[in-house]
């Protein structure tokens, strides 16, 4: 029990200082983490411009390794509070995280296969090792320009390098004791490029639990609605990376609350 613990605890405060197996760099210039978010807005469209999207929906497929499609997904926005990722996998079932007026919402069904045992991790609500509320938080990240009410802190922690290019590491810190995760920001353009989160998960009630940390790459920003947004999502895992491509992207068209229940 306290080797799980230990092994947690440095994935957690360890997150902060390697990025793809480099040691961090500590920041240049007088930069802060409050000056590297309002650029950040700005880069994305500016307030106005997110203050005025109120929907967005956001459909597409994944592939692995960016060669064979293994589904579809569509993600939906309602703001304040309202968000639902539906994930169809081919083979597997269908599975759907997202909040409902800022409360958790999550189910599945299958195709043929059994449903879980009290306990047991969802194996159609994973792709290649990764939970698909990963990929929900992912589109929540990109969604929130607001940040003054859910972090206990964000704080400047180096630069790292992603995409070959240089960038700003900032650790949220979560209310509530939520688990920290690292989010960083391309130098030159102030974008979102990359998110590391700590993912714990078990295949069963007895079996133990794994902890290890998962990254998700954002590509191929485009300005869609007056927003500016990725359209590929690209999760490098040791069984083969998972991407996430947009084909369709809809901003303030009428969605039901019924799609968040």
């Amino acid at each position: 029990m306290r080797s799980k613990y230990l092994c947690y605890i440095l994935l957690v405060t360890g997150i902060g200082y390697s990025l793809n197996g480099q040691q961090s760099e500590p920041p240049k210039g007088k930069i802060s983490a409050v000056e590297i978010l309002e650029r950040n807005l700005i880069a994305t469209g500016g307030l106005e411009a997110h203050k005025a999207l109120e929907t967005l929906v956001a459909s597409g497929e994944f592939r692995l390794n960016n060669t064979d499609r293994i589904g579809d997904y569509k993600f939906f926005y309602k703001g304040p509070g309202n968000d639902m990722l539906e994930i169809r996998r081919i083979s597997y079932g269908f599975n759907w995280t997202g909040h409902h007026g800022h409360k958790s919402v999550i189910g599945a069904t299958s195709e043929g296969l059994r449903p879980p045992n009290p306990g047991e991790l969802c194996i159609w609500c994973v792709i290649n090792g990764v939970d698909t509320g990963i990929v929900e938080h992912d589109w929540l990240m990109l969604m929130q320009w607001d940040f003054c009410c859910a972090y206990e802190s964000i704080e400047l922690i180096g630069i790292g390098e992603v995409d070959k290019r240089p960038a700003y590491g900032l650790r949220f810190t979560p209310k509530k004791g939520g688990i920290p995760f690292l989010c960083f920001y391309d130098r030159e353009t102030f974008l979102l490029v990359r998110i590391d989160r700590i993912q714990r998960s078990r295949t069963s009630r007895n079996r133990a639990e794994t902890v290890d940390r998962v990254e998700s790459i954002f590509r191929d920003y485009r300005v869609q609605g007056g927003i500016k947004l990725p359209f590929v999502i690209a999760i490098p895992r040791p069984e083969g990376d998972v991407v996430f491509e947009v084909s369709k992207m809809k901003t303030n068209e009428a969605v039901a609350d019924s799609v968040f229940k």
